[in-house]
């Protein structure tokens, strides 16, 4: 009876070593994580304040700017920046397509990150 106590408490301790061991290792893969997505929002954050003054600089003042983002499972992220301003409305394809090149040049060049622009 000794020998068959002493076994189950030595598989006991054995599944709480592994249920332990796999805690650390996911907890360390979260930070991991969290690192990169704490890099990225201020990457975003940045970005963000340029394309606002890029646009202040056009004379589109006070308009609404909102970038969204979704993260595919792979880690790759797509953009997409939208811009609100009563002279976006009114203004022709050529000019759009400048003001959308302006804002490309800022985008941080991250090979798994894509742009689009909403104006």
């Amino acid at each position: 009876m000794s020998d068959r106590k002493f076994w189950v408490l030595t598989v006991a301790l054995v599944l709480i070593i592994v249920f332990c061991t796999k805690g650390t290792v996911m907890s360390m893969g979260d930070k991991q994580c969290t690192e990169e997505n704490h890099y990225y929002r201020e990457l975003e954050q940045e970005y963000v304040r340029y394309a606002r003054e890029c646009l202040r600089e056009q004379g589109l003042d006070n308009c609404g700017v909102m970038l969204t983002r979704v993260t595919n499972g792979d880690g790759s992220r797509e953009y997409t920046m939208q811009v609100h301003h009563r002279r976006l409305k009114r203004m022709e394809g050529s000019d759009k397509s400048a003001l959308q090149d302006i804002l490309s040049q800022a985008e941080f060049g991250q090979e798994t990150c894509t742009f689009r622009y909403e104006l």
